[in-house]
């Protein structure tokens, strides 16, 4: 046997993941700074939002404690729904750079 053989349903598997990975929204990286008063309210926010699409959230100190900066990596489809979910429930907080990031593994 060859060590490249795969059965035909091995090669309809990797077909399909590949056709999968082919049509997963691409990723970025969005950042904003809320009050620190507000940042367990923005997490929960993001999570109705985008529940488990979202890959992780990084949270850094910034102004002595009174503000957090926050990195958020989600599909850019869902950055537009949390960015209008955050300017309502939360008026103060600032965005920033919104970053495309590359597909992993393609």
């Amino acid at each position: 046997m060859h060590a490249f053989f795969h059965t035909k349903a091995a090669q309809r598997r990797s077909l399909w993941a590949a056709a999968d990975r082919a049509r997963a929204p691409r990723p970025c990286l969005m950042q904003l700074t809320v009050d620190a008063a507000s940042v367990t309210e923005l997490r929960a926010l993001v999570v109705r939002t985008c529940g488990d699409a979202m890959e992780f959230m990084r949270v850094e100190a910034c102004d002595h404690g009174a503000r957090v900066k926050v990195w958020l990596c989600l599909s850019l489809a869902l950055a537009g729904q949390v960015m209008e979910a955050v300017m309502r429930a939360l008026p103060g907080a600032e965005f920033g750079r919104m970053t495309a990031l590359a597909r992993g593994g393609v």
